[in-house]
């Protein structure tokens, strides 16, 4: 039992360890998801801003 809380807990250590500098890199996708959808949502008003 010892010996597997001892292991559980290097594997959780490493585990976070491993996410810290990773954990930029999902939020990316989403930010560029999110950018393409408000701009495809603001087309047709920055058209009809601009027909006048």
């Amino acid at each position: 039992m010892p010996d597997r809380l001892v292991c559980n807990s290097s594997m959780i250590s490493a585990h976070l360890g491993r996410r810290r500098p990773d954990a930029v890199e999902p939020m990316l996708p989403a930010l560029l998801r999110g950018a393409i959808f408000i701009s495809t949502l603001a087309v047709p008003f920055v058209a009809a801003l601009l027909a006048g």
